[in-house]
């Protein structure tokens, strides 16, 4: 689910308490809407014992009574109980085929209730959500002065709206404390500024971090997690979470675009150099032959390789066998080597 999507089904969900589908049937314009958790439990209680065998069919009848909301333009939710026969009565003389095409529709509707929860944090720390609690103020979010549709009071909360109602709360009194201890750093810098500026810093950097999480919450609605694909780029992380997230990423070898990229990259150079190497040597095979051919001989060798440590051993014996060794060095005495070295050191010191 996209964040904008969500956004608008957790404010029908928020603001009036149920989403809505419309079907129409047998002439008549029928509005559906989905059921909260109390008015599951008034479901269950008003089925009976799941032991009979008309347990389902009665619970399915009951389901469409609780889903429906108003009937070619007019609601049923403020006189329901009053109703209850006609309505069940309505629904029980439908075939079977077109109440289970309701109840697929009512089913896809209660996915995206679900799915919408998951934004839920990120949605009430938006700038609309905020308004929208100060105007509700000690009334409850689905009051029918707030909906402007007859009998929402009636139904009860749904857990989007209870979240809500605790988050925003939450947030009033951490405005509250923050005030408070403002007031108690002024009163203290009185005494002691030095302590009361450090409380101060530190508290500022705590409320700075808390407010870019919530903001970024916000744009991007949700943390949850979804399923690493290779082919996404790792995105710059902000976060201690994002941070840890993206560590274990790492440590399990999960690569991304960029890792696959590098990867790709060296197997085309190693490719290349084994492609050059294929090149050289069939040159190589062909200039042998042809030296044979013309009976020169082949002094070629192969492809060029790192010498061995053995082989460089060889080597430089061979190079110290041929060192030409002057005459006059060899025969040279000590008393003529150290009457060079003195007369040298002379002109070095008087500068002559």
């Amino acid at each position: 689910m996209e964040k904008k999507e969500a956004y608008q089904a957790l404010s029908d969900l928020i603001y009036k308490g149920f989403l809505t589908v419309s079907l129409k049937m047998v002439g008549k314009l029928f509005v559906f809407k989905t059921v909260n958790e109390k008015e599951y439990d008034l479901i269950k209680i008003y089925t009976g014992s799941p032991d009979e065998e008309s347990y389902t069919n009665r619970f399915n009848l009951n389901f469409l009574i609780f889903s429906l909301l108003s009937i070619d333009g007019r609601c049923i939710l403020k006189k329901r109980d009053d109703e209850y026969a006609a309505i069940y009565d309505l629904f029980s003389g439908m075939p079977s085929k077109l109440r289970s095409t309701i109840l697929i529709e009512l089913n896809e509707l209660r996915k995206i209730y679900y799915d919408s929860t998951h934004f839920l944090e990120g949605f009430s720390y938006t700038g609309q959500s905020r308004r929208r609690w100060r105007l509700v103020g000690n009334r409850f979010p689905n009051c029918e002065e707030l909906t402007g549709i007859p009998g929402t009071n009636s139904i009860g909360l749904n857990v989007c709206q209870e979240s809500w109602i605790t988050l925003n709360r939450m947030l009033d009194e951490e405005a509250k404390y923050n005030q408070y201890l403002s007031l108690a750093i002024l009163v203290a810098s009185a005494s002691n500024p030095k302590g009361a500026r450090g409380i101060r810093a530190r508290h500022d950097a705590s409320v700075q971090k808390t407010d870019e999480r919530r903001k970024k919450l916000s744009q991007k609605g949700t943390v949850k997690k979804t399923q690493w694909t290779p082919e996404k780029w790792a995105a710059p992380v902000d976060t201690a979470e994002e941070l840890v997230e993206e560590l274990l990423r790492q440590m399990a070898g999960k690569k991304d675009r960029h890792d696959l990229f590098v990867d790709d990259h060296m197997r085309r150079i190693r490719e290349e150099a084994d492609k050059q190497a294929k090149q050289t040597e069939e040159r190589l095979q062909e200039i042998r032959k042809k030296r044979e051919e013309e009976g020169i001989g082949t002094t070629l060798t192969g492809t060029h390789r790192i010498l061995t440590a053995k082989e460089t051993e060889e080597l430089m014996s061979r190079s110290r066998n041929n060192l030409v060794i002057v005459e006059s060095e060899e025969v040279a005495s000590k008393a003529e080597e150290k009457r060079y070295f003195n007369k040298i050191g002379s002109k070095i010191l008087t500068r002559k």
